[in-house]
């Protein structure tokens, strides 16, 4: 058995994702989530050196589906 995993940036594409696979024979392992991420962006100067610029904040949703056999 394989899983599938959905990956989506947007939550309306990941519904309209799971209802597709459902219609296949797929069944949901685990239910939709959103899974949030933060970092750093940093640029250089004149001598190299790193400087902060600001945080990134992104999110993806995320659900794992598996075929029934």
């Amino acid at each position: 058995m394989r899983d599938t995993i959905i990956r989506r940036q947007r939550k309306s594409e990941a519904e309209m994702a799971i209802a597709d696979l459902l219609e296949r024979g797929f069944i949901i392992i685990k239910p939709l989530q959103e899974i949030t991420r933060d970092g750093k962006t940093f640029s250089r100067d004149s001598y190299g050196r790193r400087n902060f610029q600001q945080n990134n904040f992104t999110s993806c949703w995320m659900a794992v589906l598996r075929k029934v056999i």
